[in-house]
């Protein structure tokens, strides 16, 4: 309760001051009914929808003053963003379940998957993606395989990037913190005619933590580089556009040790070198929408997807680990060094059929293809890859002044995991234009990643030696969710007030537990498969979206999870509690206050607890020029390590300033 207690005392404050000041350059809702794309992938009423939605719109992400795009699911119900191993290896989860390389969520970027099929992850420090550019977040909390296929399993998370007719001019981003953190931004747009067009680039450093458990300095910072070019020609009836994007990930990983005594003997490798994790990825998209009727749109989409990482090790084994891994005879120890290799591409390819069939139904249908390869000697021993194809058909029916009924189902094929039906159906009753109770049950499945059915682990060393390896034997079965859940939504246009709650019901068959090691060290062993447990999930989430006449903003999420499972690893990575809590606050024309508090109850068995808060100040430069210069600060407010023992800051805050330039 103390928790709700600070929410209400801040909120009431912003309350208070509200109508006190005055700024016209803060966007607010307008008074028409919000708009949301993703559940069934067409235009609804917010009021419409069935699913639980989260909308994180423009104005909010310009406001909240966060650096990269992941860190704003933060203000999701339910969901947490954390730094596991490495400060490039950030995971954002929902329902937890794991740690370290999430795969539960469907992740897409402009309709393009960035979920990774090899190890199964979302690689958001990788991803050629500006926070500067993104329009809007629209996270549908619960599967959504029907409109998004194999994957989409517990959440899925839509991020929409901004038109070059919304950047058009010049603008400059810098931060630099304390902690030695820094990120650069510019971007330019155009607009030739019916053409128009942007070009981003950022580059940022990331320091990560100081120290583990036992006092010694960390090695986990990353460097990146990114740009991205979007191009688009809009008509009358007509929608191109052409996204191309790449990026440079230099992170540095903390040295691995390769000790373990059997049978009397001490077998004994460490790094010598500070390994650094180098990875190199780039995107081509093309879209075309065409509206061949007043009512029938056609849209065709393709794009093309590759990542190629490469981690270099130098070690150091002693003679009886090196004799037995690589079938050798050295009398004493060797140094040696191999190389961590993964390259992943895709290409997928979709067409799809909006009709308006009458003033009630609408049914978007979809066919869609799609090649997944993966190439790594480390992991296995070549070149694996997969095929899926998917046929999709989801409804709309206005049933009558009240009642709204979605419902849809995907047909999926994949050549490694076989053929899947995932349903979904929710029906929607309508107190008014902007309030609705709503009912959805729905099916989703996540088939395994190419790495639990084709591992081939193994070390290659640069002088050609292969060690034994670890395999995938019979693999992994396939996880099914069933998910039921009602929610009340209402929106207040007079107030600029949207309320939301969600209480759900989550069956989960076969959930994945088996631990992927490398255990190959004394001879050919096969990965540990087929640990897997049924759980059933319980909870409630509450959102709420305040909008002031003045300019003010608040925004406060909450979420209770009960996970029924006696297994203690799933429980600790399953916070029971969520809580965040953001404000902005304009205290005059050019100055104003913002900040958020966000809470964790038990992630990893202890509280997480943080609070940011910064003073901005912006001035005209002339025309449509601006400027916006600021000073903040970040405190925890706990004492305990991130996740793991060996997440340790040596400060528990830090300041911060940073500056945008538009002109």
């Amino acid at each position: 309760m103390q928790h709700f207690s600070l929410v209400l005392c801040l909120l009431v404050s912003v309350s208070a001051k509200a109508d006190m000041f005055s700024l016209d350059e803060y966007d607010t809702f307008s008074d028409s009914i919000p708009v949301v794309v993703t559940p069934s992938k067409i235009s609804q009423p917010r009021a419409d929808v069935s699913s639980s939605l989260s909308v994180l719109d423009g104005d909010f992400i310009r406001r909240i003053n966060m650096q990269y795009v992941e860190d704003l699911l933060q203000f999701v119900p339910g969901f947490t963003v954390v730094s596991y191993t490495s400060s490039s290896q950030k995971s954002a989860s929902y329902h937890g379940t794991e740690y370290t390389g999430y795969r539960r969520i469907q992740v897409l970027v402009n309709g393009r998957s960035v979920y990774s099929a090899g190890l199964a992850r979302v690689e958001w420090a990788m991803l050629p993606l500006n926070i500067e550019d993104i329009a809007r977040v629209e996270v549908n909390r619960g599967p959504n395989a029907a409109s998004y296929g194999l994957n989409s399993f517990f959440a899925v998370v839509n991020i929409i990037t901004r038109s070059p007719l919304e950047t058009l001019g010049n603008s400059i981003s810098a931060y630099a913190g304390t902690q030695g953190d820094y990120r650069l931004y510019g971007q330019h747009s155009g607009l030739n005619g019916n053409w128009s067009y942007r070009a981003s680039a950022s580059t940022n450093s990331v320091e990560g933590y100081d120290t583990d458990f036992y006092g010694d300095e960390r090695n986990d910072g990353h460097r990146s580089e990114m740009g991205n070019v979007f191009i688009q020609h809009e008509t009358s009836t007509s929608v191109f556009d052409l996204d191309i994007g790449a990026s440079y990930v230099n992170a540095n990983e903390d040295p691995d040790s390769y000790e373990f005594r059997y049978a009397g003997v001490d077998y004994e490798g460490y790094d010598t070198n500070d390994p650094v994790n180098e990875v190199e990825r780039e995107h081509i998209k093309l879209g075309l929408a065409k509206q061949v009727t007043s009512n029938h749109e056609l849209k065709l989409q393709y794009y093309y997807d590759q990542s190629d990482a490469n981690e270099l090790h130098d070690v150091y084994l002693n003679a009886s680990l090196f004799n037995v891994i690589f079938a050798a005879s050295e009398v004493d120890g060797v140094n040696k060094s191999f190389v961590v290799d993964l390259r992943e591409t895709r290409h997928d390819i979709e067409l799809q059929s909006t009709l308006e069939a009458s003033d009630k139904l609408r049914v978007i249908s979809a066919l869609g293809y799609r090649y997944d390869e993966v190439e790594s000697e480390h992991y296995f021993g070549g070149t694996v890859n997969d095929e899926i194809s998917r046929l999709s058909s989801n409804m709309e029916y206005r049933a009558s002044k009240n009642w709204v009924i979605n419902t849809g189902a995907m047909l999926e094929h994949s050549k490694m995991a076989g053929t899947f039906l995932s349903p979904k159906f929710g029906a929607t009753y309508k107190l008014s234009e902007h309030e609705s109770i709503r009912m959805n049950a729905s099916r989703a499945v996540r088939t395994p990643d190419l790495s639990d059915q084709y591992f081939n682990w193994r070390y290659v060393l640069t002088t050609g030696e292969s060690s034994s390896t670890t395999y995938a034997d019979e693999g992994e079965e396939e996880e099914i969710v069933t998910s039921y859940e009602v929610g009340y939504f209402h929106y207040w246009p007079s107030q600029d007030l949207s309320f939301d709650v969600r209480l759900y019901h989550d069956e989960v068959e076969g959930l994945v537990l088996s631990r992927k090691h490398f255990t190959g060290f004394l001879e050919d062993t096969p990965v540990e498969e087929g640990v897997t447990e049924d759980i059933d999930i319980n909870g409630i989430e509450v959102e709420l979206d305040w909008r002031f006449d003045s300019g003010a903003m608040t925004r406060f999420t909450y979420a209770y999870q009960d996970t029924q499972t006696e297994r203690n690893r799933l429980l600790e990575t399953t916070p029971p509690i969520l809580i965040s809590f953001f404000y902005s606050l304009p205290l005059s024309e050019k100055w104003s206050y913002q900040g958020y508090y966000w809470y964790g109850k038990e992630l990893a068995n202890k509280d997480y607890e943080f609070f940011n808060t910064w003073l901005s100040y912006q001035t005209s430069l002339g025309g449509y020029s601006k400027a916006t210069v600021g000073i903040g600060l970040e405190t925890r407010l706990d004492n305990n390590p991130l996740i793991s023992r060996h997440n340790n800051y040596d400060e528990d805050s830090y300041a911060y300033v940073f500056t945008n330039i538009t002109f």
